[in-house]
């Protein structure tokens, strides 16, 4: 059959009146007009996704393999969430960690690796020997290390993408959602040093000679890492916090106003960054201005942090209660609920606060200040409560 380039051109010419003058009559003539502009997007699109595959070919950017794991990757699109959920089975151990990871579960024990889907089929599993298996995941990869020992493993969710042992002890790490991610280490030389894989293998090593790393954070998109340093002098220490440009030496740099050594670092969506540790929380705008700050009267033993906030826990002896607040983006308390014990845990999460105290859970809308409290109780039977909370 002779090849005909005008026969072709005229199939992406967009012409509507050629529908009435070929209407038959026999159909809904507005289903003929919708069927045609279907039609001719349907042709549009597949010329233009195969001149975007050609162009990602060529340059490099997409190759076989990924393009075989993103065809691969499509059937998560099979699995929804609701509100019930099927029972998931995991290996249970003494160190264990969990990450959510599109939408579903991440597990690391001491033995095995397991992502579950959010309808609770089990994607990926592999077994390892990590002593301390810690997770940490965004919506492209999951990254699993120990804590004290020299592996890291990156997961997507069907295979594991890579895996090294270093030469020193990995202490912590982040991960952003483009793929790039962060590990606290050492070297002979150097106090701590954190090293950046960036999804294309390029790697940077920044080397901290007299203060020890304590914290990182990678921003969204993987551009900038927020670094909480600690030095020590005799009886005397002092905090820092540090933004890098990854790929760049150069840094802005404040000094941590509240005492104590500091726990954690994050870059919040809008660029704001928190700092919270023992005896408060800091709060830097994009540029590393101070712009807020809280100070605890007691210490600070758990905190969360949310898209825009963080919620931390103190604990009185005295009083024998817990307060939990809920701070914003920019230091100030914008909750405060108060438990008539010491809670184990808390996990910030949207408008929701979940806390997790003896023999049971509870979740508090923050915006309404109801609350449903799960009793757990012999033989696995669960008894739901409601009720409504004062939110000061």
């Amino acid at each position: 059959m002779k090849f005909d380039l005008n026969n072709l051109l005229e199939k992406f010419k967009y012409d509507p009146n050629s529908v009435k003058k070929n209407y038959d009559g026999k159909t809904d003539i507005y289903l003929a007009k919708a069927s045609y502009r279907y039609a001719y997007i349907k042709r549009i699109l597949c010329v233009v996704l195969v001149l975007v595959i050609a162009i990602f070919l060529l340059s490099g950017t997409l190759s076989y393999e990924k393009f075989y794991y993103l065809a691969k990757d499509i059937k998560l699109a099979n699995d929804y969430v609701n509100s019930e959920h099927d029972t998931i089975t995991y290996n249970v151990g003494n160190s264990q960690s969990f990450a959510t990871y599109r939408e579903g579960l991440a597990v690391a024990s001491r033995e095995r690796f397991s992502i579950f889907s959010s309808g609770g089929r089990e994607l990926l599993s592999f077994d390892h020997n990590y002593g301390n298996p810690t997770l940490v995941s965004s919506d492209k990869y999951v990254l699993l290390y120990d804590v004290g020992g020299k592996q890291f493993s990156l997961y997507n969710s069907f295979s594991k993408v890579y895996d090294k042992t270093l030469n020193y002890p990995i202490y912590g790490a982040s991960i952003s959602r483009n793929g790039t991610y962060a590990l606290i280490t050492s070297s002979q030389d150097y106090t701590s040093v954190v090293s950046v894989y960036k999804s294309n293998g390029t790697k940077y090593d920044y080397n901290f000679a007299f203060a020890r790393v304590v914290s990182i954070c990678l921003s969204e998109n993987g551009k900038d890492m927020a670094v909480v340093l600690v030095y020590s002098n005799g009886d005397e220490i002092r905090s820092e916090i540090r933004l890098y440009r990854i790929g760049k030496n150069d840094y802005k740099s404040e000094s941590i106003s509240f005492c104590g050594i500091p726990y954690s670092v994050q870059i919040l969506s809008g660029g704001n960054v928190l700092v919270v540790g023992s005896n408060g929380v800091n709060a830097f705008n994009s540029n590393l201005n101070l712009i807020g700050e809280y100070f605890a009267n007691e210490e600070i033993y758990l905190y969360s942090f949310g898209e825009d906030s963080i919620a931390i826990s103190c604990f009185s002896s005295e009083s024998g209660k817990t307060d939990v607040l809920v701070l914003s983006k920019r230091g100030k308390v914008e909750n405060e609920i108060e438990f008539n014990e010491r809670i184990i845990d808390i996990s910030l999460c949207n408008d929701y606060i979940f806390v997790q105290k003896m023999g049971g859970f509870e979740r508090i809308n923050l915006s309404n200040g109801k609350s449903v409290q799960i009793d757990i109780v012999a033989n696995y039977h669960f008894i739901v409560q409601s009720n409504n909370i004062n939110l000061n």
